[in-house]
């Protein structure tokens, strides 16, 4: 089944009222994985941490990296839409914090699962390797963790 087979903007509403935080988008991950391994993709998971690689090999012709983040903030949403996150997390501090996403992961994450959805649904119309990045952690910037862009390229993830 694919995306366009289903409301996107129930999955959006879905991974907005449940972000997570840096390092913890284990919910998210898990989505993402079963989805696209859902739709022919070969998936490994845990990069970074906490991230999803997917690659759809459909020929030698080229190779296309698509690329989402999955991670949300440590804000109270404030909106009053009926798809609110009301989510609270305890922080790398070990704070009890509101999470929230406001500032597009949930679009990103939503888009990158259309994307690889049609494409794998067309991809008899097509020759090449896609490749579906789902980066945890683009918000951090810890220390001893390092960010989740770093992480997800470094060797041994």
């Amino acid at each position: 089944m694919t995306l366009s087979g289903e409301d996107p903007a129930g999955i959006y509403r879905d991974h907005h009222t449940h972000p997570e935080l840096s390092f913890q988008e284990e919910r998210t991950a898990q989505i993402v994985a079963d989805r696209l391994r859902e739709w022919g993709y070969d998936v490994t998971t845990g990069i970074g941490g906490t991230g999803v690689f997917g690659i759809l090999d459909n020929g030698p012709v080229l190779t296309v990296l698509l690329r989402a983040d999955m991670d949300g903030l440590p804000l109270a949403e404030k909106t009053g839409r009926d798809y609110a996150s009301t989510r609270r997390a305890v922080d790398r501090l070990g704070n009890d914090v509101p999470v929230m996403h406001a500032c597009g992961h949930d679009a990103h994450v939503t888009c990158l699962l259309g994307a690889a959805s049609v494409l794998a649904a067309e991809r008899h119309d097509c020759s090449g390797r896609l490749m579906a990045v789902f980066q945890p952690a683009e918000r951090a910037r810890f220390r001893r963790q390092g960010d989740g862009r770093r992480r997800a390229v470094r060797p041994g993830r």
